[in-house]
């Protein structure tokens, strides 16, 4: 795909948001009532929420940008042999945390990115329960929106760390071999516990200082987070402390990766050795 001219990232912001806040009526709608779960072929569980958020999304996004294709977790993989021609695309988890979702604990988001040449350059982190919007473009700064009424307001990681550092991630994470070895390298910290995708979002609005995330996600698990997240001051990034990119291999899953706000510590260094020099757990 030729590249797209003339996208102006801050007309994004509201129909964006109104694609998400419906999606998010209709994840909702699921949430309310009975409903099933089936497996995908990766194991990974489904729902009818997934599947509506889904279509609400892949309609709102080819009205509102035609031209840009999108590639979302419910929609086969258009192959690496053809998106990795395209130069922009639409990266969207329609219910990111679906076992969250499963568990009806409301920690779960439809994440919306837009990506440029491998970088996210617009993103958008909706909670529907709660109404709650993060979302941040290239060059324009982060914002919170507490509700479609409320005035966004501006957020900023925390550039400074306090002691001792707040951790964040969930439970069944904290739980984990590499997780508990990497934060007895790390020393005292606080944890918090937190599921599906906001995590990141903690991070970039300054509740939390550090997100290590050990095992595998999909890209469109950390698309939008990533661009909020340096907007407002801070990182995500591989354990080499490299950014993350997408479409930019045949696979779509990210590597381990940190989420972070104060980049003067190298958070690299807790990582077991060899870990540090790429070996697999």
């Amino acid at each position: 795909m030729s590249d797209a001219p003339d996208i102006d990232l801050s007309a994004l912001v509201e129909p964006a948001q109104a694609i998400a806040r419906e999606a998010g009526r209709r994840i909702l709608n699921v949430y309310a009532g009975a409903f099933g779960v089936t497996e995908k072929a990766d194991q990974s569980p489904v729902t009818a929420a997934d599947m509506a958020s889904h279509d609400c999304i892949l309609r709102g996004l080819a009205e509102l940008t035609p031209a840009i294709p999108v590639l979302s977790e419910e929609a086969p993989d258009a192959g690496f042999s053809q998106r990795s021609r395209w130069e922009w695309l639409w990266l969207v988890d329609p219910l990111d945390g679906t076992r969250e979702f499963i568990k009806r604990n409301d920690q779960f988001s439809v994440n919306i990115a837009l990506i440029h040449r491998h970088e996210a350059v617009f993103g958008l982190v909706f909670i529907p329960v709660g109404g709650i919007c993060y979302y941040a473009l290239r060059g324009g700064g982060a914002y919170k929106r507490a509700g479609a009424d409320q005035p966004p307001q501006r957020i900023q990681a925390a550039r400074v760390c306090p002691y001792p550092a707040r951790i964040i991630s969930s439970l069944e994470s904290y739980r984990t071999r590499r997780l508990q070895a990497y934060l007895s390298h790390l020393g005292p910290h606080r944890h918090l516990g937190m599921g599906g995708g906001l995590k990141s979002c903690l991070v970039a609005e300054g509740a939390a200082d550090l997100y290590p995330r050990f095992g595998p996600t999909g890209e469109w698990d950390t698309a939008a987070a990533q661009v909020i997240v340096e907007q407002a001051g801070g990182h995500i990034t591989d354990m080499q402390l490299r950014p993350l990119r997408y479409n930019a291999r045949p696979i779509l899953i990210n590597p381990d990766f940190f989420a972070f706000g104060d980049a003067t510590r190298d958070w690299s260094r807790y990582l077991p050795q060899r870990h540090r020099e790429g070996w697999p757990a």
